[in-house]
């Protein structure tokens, strides 16, 4: 029995989200783990700006909800609203970002990273003790070197070939 292209599309969403949320959060000290690229963050942003997947800002917002569970955040809802931005901003803007070079892209996604970072980091100095480290900086570079690799893995795996 074969599985919808939606429901495959669903499962293929889940099991690299998943994937996602493991790598952003690998066990080792908390510098490695903020210098990382944000994994879940860039598969939100190509998710919502591929047209093959229904990823919108309602699911962007249950990825942050999922995010925020995870990092075991005190308020919850930081990274959903971080998310539900980023998505609509990605959505309104999705022909525009498909036609610009790739590095204008990695460039973009720097940028949104950049904005992630400076409002987790803003929001942890108000409400409760900011890290003592700037390793998460390390991620804006990270990050953008990483989207080349991303597109280049879901346009490899996941184009679907006539039959």
């Amino acid at each position: 029995m074969t599985l919808s292209d939606n429901l495959q599309q669903l499962l293929a969403v889940i099991i690299i989200m998943m994937m996602g949320f493991f790598l952003q959060e690998l066990p080792g000290s908390n510098v490695l783990q903020s210098a990382l690229p944000e994994w879940p963050f860039l598969f939100t942003l190509y998710f919502s700006v591929s047209s093959r997947y229904f990823f919108g800002v309602f699911s962007a917002f249950l990825v942050g909800m999922t995010e925020d569970v995870f990092l075991g955040v005190p308020v919850l809802g930081l990274h959903a609203v971080i998310y539900v931005l980023a998505a609509f901003i990605m959505l309104a803007m999705r022909l525009r970002f498909k036609h610009m070079s790739m590095t204008g892209q990695s460039i973009f996604i720097g940028i949104l990273v950049l904005a992630k970072i400076i409002v987790t980091v803003v929001f942890e100095s108000i409400w409760y003790s900011p890290s003592a480290h700037y390793w998460i900086a390390l991620s804006i570079p990270l990050s953008i070197l990483v989207w080349p690799m991303i597109n280049l893995f879901f346009g490899f795996f996941f184009v679907k070939h006539a039959a």
